[in-house]
């Protein structure tokens, strides 16, 4: 007996897939610039052409593979019309201030905890 294969309706609503609570600052920050890019109605390859970057780079740093650099993510706020400082602070927040508290957190005593040397 063929195989026969089914049909697929182009007209068929997709479900996008939830996004999943970052683990890193990389995939936060992925996922605002994500969110923002969505926003202006860009595909990747649309943010890709607008900022000279290449669509495999905008990809990686969506997906929080790859560290974008200070002079790319001031790229991306410029074009979102947002400040830099704005991108970065969104993504801490959706990272979440425990972990920034853990990284952060003060020693037993309340103090600083010393270097090593």
């Amino acid at each position: 007996m063929p195989y026969c294969s089914p049909q697929v309706r182009k007209d068929w609503p997709v479900a996008k897939d939830r996004q999943r609570r970052p683990a890193t600052l990389e995939q936060a920050c992925g996922q605002i610039i994500s969110r923002y890019r969505e926003k202006l109605g860009f595909s990747q390859m649309d943010l890709a052409v607008a900022t000279g970057y290449s669509l495999r780079y905008v990809g990686d740093i969506e997906r929080g593979t790859k560290s974008a650099t200070l002079r790319t993510l001031n790229d991306l706020a410029t074009l979102f019309n947002i400040h830099l400082g704005s991108l970065i602070t969104e993504a801490e927040d959706l990272l979440g201030s425990k972990d920034r508290h853990d990284k952060l957190s003060l020693g037993a005593a309340g103090k600083v905890p010393k270097r090593r040397s």
